[in-house]
């Protein structure tokens, strides 16, 4: 009996170096195939992540023009608005700093980019309109050099 169950053992390991020998001459010729979804997995993967990339990426320092400062809500939703339809293209930030309502705009880098805005909002309201520094928020490029720019600079 012994001696069966040892010939059943050298029969199965040398049934396997044949088969090894054989899966060799074949590693020439893998074919891989990818399924698609995997494919859709990493896209999501790469925007997941240039999300929270850019989300820190978002604030730094700089500049922002405050407008008004009041402890009136109305008012300063008033200027809020004012400031909404006249300069569509600037972000406006109502803040609350207790008892006070700040009215404050725009996204600088350098203070001579705010004093270009804060000309055209002394128009509108002559007094009371300076540049203060704040955090702000920037919107990268997709391309990864405007985020390494901003962040260089020194306000």
């Amino acid at each position: 009996m012994k001696k069966a169950i040892v010939g059943i053992i050298v029969l199965f390991l040398a049934a396997d170096i044949i088969a090894q020998d054989t899966a060799k001459d074949t590693l020439h010729n893998i074919s891989v195939y990818r399924d698609a979804r995997i494919d859709a997995l990493v896209q999501k993967n790469r925007e997941a992540n240039e999300e929270v990339y850019f989300k820190t990426l978002r604030n730094v320092r700089g500049f922002r023009l405050q407008v008004i400062n009041t402890n009136d809500r109305n008012s300063a939703l008033a200027v809020k608005t004012r400031m909404l339809s006249e300069f569509p293209a600037e972000k406006t930030y109502l803040l609350y700093h207790s008892p006070y309502f700040k009215i404050q705009m725009g996204n600088f880098r350098t203070k001579e980019d705010a004093e270009e805005l804060m000309r055209q909002v002394s128009k509108i309201y002559p007094s009371g309109v300076f540049i203060v520094p704040a955090k702000i928020e920037i919107m990268p490029s997709k391309d990864g050099e405007v985020e390494l720019d901003i962040l260089n600079a020194r306000p």
